[in-house]
């Protein structure tokens, strides 16, 4: 009996050390972790492994979540933020805005520049072990990198220059960062101006130079003017020429087209009269052949009007009636025709033996 109490009261120790242990565990083992948080477990005093949001389990009395000696800080507004409390360390992203800087440029004009870098922490084990002061040394980080960049530039690029500014301050603060466990994500310029002098100085500079372009501005309109004013006027002169050009084709096509239509008339005008010519020729020679013995009337007619050819030129004086006048002038009609006639029939008349020439006028 003493046996069996003996064995019972040791099952129920085992049992009783078995849920002591396991209740121990369940609170020291199990690890719960917010969202956006992340905790370091430290087994035997040295870095393990990274816990993230959720339920972790780790060895009780051989793993430790770390708790102190962690220095995670970051600068805004000249005041230091802790990136770390009893939650975790933050994985959100952070900004570092360190007070601005007074910086000299190339051409050793004092610049006033107010940098803004967000980052976000990706491997807290770095951060926490390889840094020992992530916030001061991230700030010293910026303002070399910066002073640097600015050393390129001079007062009057710098001001257009601060996008290009960012970029390179990001690459630079990305290259040292990396080792460190923490991601860059943009860099901003929020503030860049000089002092007061500098300022006024470099006003009036831009004014000038903003006036100069002006005037550039207004030159090359007056000369762009300039240039289509002249092509207006060599197009226009073309085109006159042009006109010109065509009204002369146009007035030589109608003294031309004048001349054709004259030219054409008095060849119809000649025409008409030497049919008419042809038309009296053919009647005379008609007439002849009918009454062969005219000829030798017309001849004596002819005659006739020789012989008062002759009158009229000689020196004396002889008086002729006016009818013995008019047949005179009617026998030179005949005669002319008659002339043109005996041209045609001159053949023929040789072959009768005529000749009018020897025709005498008797009284």
């Amino acid at each position: 009996m003493n046996e069996l109490l003996n064995n019972v009261s040791g099952m129920t120790s085992t049992w009783v050390i078995l849920i002591i242990l396991l209740v121990l565990f369940i609170f020291t083992g199990i690890k719960r972790v917010d969202e956006g948080r992340a905790k370091i477990v430290e087994r035997l005093g040295k870095r393990h492994k990274i816990i993230y949001p959720g339920l972790s389990a780790i060895i009780p009395i051989f793993d430790k979540v770390k708790t102190s000696n962690v220095n995670l800080e970051t600068i805004v507004n000249g005041k230091r933020l802790p990136l770390y409390d009893s939650t975790g360390i933050t994985l959100a992203e952070q900004r570092m805005d360190p007070i601005s800087k007074k910086l000299i440029a190339k051409d050793n004009s004092e610049i006033n520049v107010d940098p803004i870098a967000y980052f976000k922490i990706v491997d807290p084990i770095k951060l926490v072990y390889d840094v020992a002061d992530f916030a001061g040394s991230f700030e010293t980080l910026i303002e070399t990198t910066l002073r640097q960049e600015v050393g390129k530039y001079d007062g009057d690029t710098i001001v257009q220059s601060r996008d290009t500014l960012s970029d390179n301050l990001k690459k630079a603060l990305q290259g040292a960062a990396t080792s460190w466990g923490v991601q860059v994500l943009r860099v901003e310029i929020e503030d860049l101006s000089f002092d007061s002098k500098v300022a006024e100085f470099q006003n009036e500079a831009r004014f000038e130079k903003v006036k100069r372009r002006a005037e550039m501005e207004a030159q090359k309109a007056e000369a762009e003017q300039l240039v289509v004013m002249a092509e207006a006027e060599k197009d226009a002169n073309i085109l006159k020429a042009e006109g010109e050009k065509q009204a002369r084709i146009r007035r030589a096509e109608g003294v031309f087209e004048e001349d054709k239509l004259k030219a054409e008339g008095e060849f119809l005008l000649e025409s008409r009269k030497q049919e008419g010519v042809a038309e009296g020729f053919a009647a005379i020679s008609k007439a002849l052949r009918e009454n062969p013995e005219s000829i030798v009337a017309l001849e004596s007619l002819k005659a006739q009007a020789k012989v008062a050819d002759s009158i009229g030129k000689s020196e004396n004086t002889l008086i002729i009636p006016t009818e013995t006048a008019g047949l005179f002038g009617a026998i030179a009609s005949v005669t002319k025709v008659l002339d043109i006639v005996n041209t045609k029939r001159a053949a023929p008349k040789k072959q009768n033996n005529i000749k009018p020439e020897e025709t005498t006028l008797k009284p």
